[in-house]
């Protein structure tokens, strides 16, 4: 029925919705697909050959302890701060089918390991709508405080290692990378065929004229529109790119398919709330001047 509707949303308005799928698709050639496809791929490589688990040995050496993260839970959360959205859900996933997480350790993962990265919040957010990179850095440090606050609420269970144990793959380095060339590949193509979709449906209806319901929808208009609302607008804005919008969500839901979401919408709301409250806290005190 849902989709029965969009049809008919993007059937009545063409003209804009036209428009809307342009500036989607420009979104993806110029920000989505460099920022997000070499990383995925890369990831994806080093996850399934063992290197991504050794690194995240060294990292829950400090997680471990105070998050309860184990090796892999670890190596999804630096995955998802770097490499942006869903680069963390898609490690998480991985980790799952290559037996490095059990099952319901990587679904824990999913409520703290999906997360924007540095190059879209610094560049994208900071100075590009914002005119400052100070600003774009304080929105990433409050956007890692509300990763590590669901973190802290579900990583307890999420260290536990699968049957897989992590294991390097004996098999050629050029085979390995053409299975993560091609997963990547399909993965980006949900994410764009997304981020396109929405981007139409938001100019189709005009909803630009609502920014709390464009940042719930899609995280790069999102950012853009809250940018005009005043003093509200860092905090709504760092709430937002925790958030992620509903395009990401359903990204998550394309590139892990396998993955119940039972703990990912809870951290998601957690995350947005405490990187919101962190940003408040930065304007108030005069950091964000």
């Amino acid at each position: 029925m849902t989709a029965v509707i969009l049809c008919f949303i993007l059937i009545a308005f063409p003209g804009r919705a036209l428009e809307g799928a342009g500036l989607g698709l420009e979104i993806c050639l110029k920000a989505v697909i460099p920022s997000l496809l070499p990383f995925m791929l890369v990831s994806s490589a080093a996850v399934s050959c063992g290197w991504g688990e050794k690194l995240g040995r060294v990292l829950s050496v400090v997680l471990g302890p105070v998050f309860g993260l184990g090796p892999a839970a670890s190596m999804c959360l630096m995955t998802g701060l770097l490499g942006g959205y869903p680069c963390g859900a898609r490690a998480a996933a991985y980790c799952a089918e290559e037996g490095i997480m059990e099952k319901s350790a990587a679904e824990r993962a999913l409520a703290f390991c999906n997360n924007s990265g540095p190059l879209f919040i610094i560049g994208a957010a900071g100075a590009s709508v914002y005119g400052s990179t100070k600003i774009g850095v304080l929105l990433y440090i409050c956007h890692i405080a509300g990763a590590l606050t669901a973190a802290a609420v579900f990583g307890r269970g999420s260290g536990s290692s699968g049957p897989g144990g992590g294991g390097r793959r004996r098999i050629p380095l050029g085979t390995l990378m053409g299975e993560a060339a091609r997963d990547s590949g399909l993965a980006i193509l949900s994410v764009c065929s997304l981020v396109i979709t929405f981007s139409a449906l938001i100019e189709a209806l005009e909803l630009y004229r609502f920014p709390l319901l464009v940042g719930f929808l899609e995280v790069s208009r999102g950012v853009k529109e809250l940018s005009s609302l005043g003093a509200l607008a860092l905090p709504l804005t760092a709430a937002c790119l925790s958030w992620g919008g509903l395009s990401v969500h359903f990204q998550t839901e394309a590139v892990c398919p396998g993955l119940s979401k039972k703990y990912y919408y809870a951290g998601k709301v957690i995350s947005s709330a405490a990187s919101g409250l962190a940003m408040l806290v930065c304007v108030k005190t005069g950091l964000a001047a």
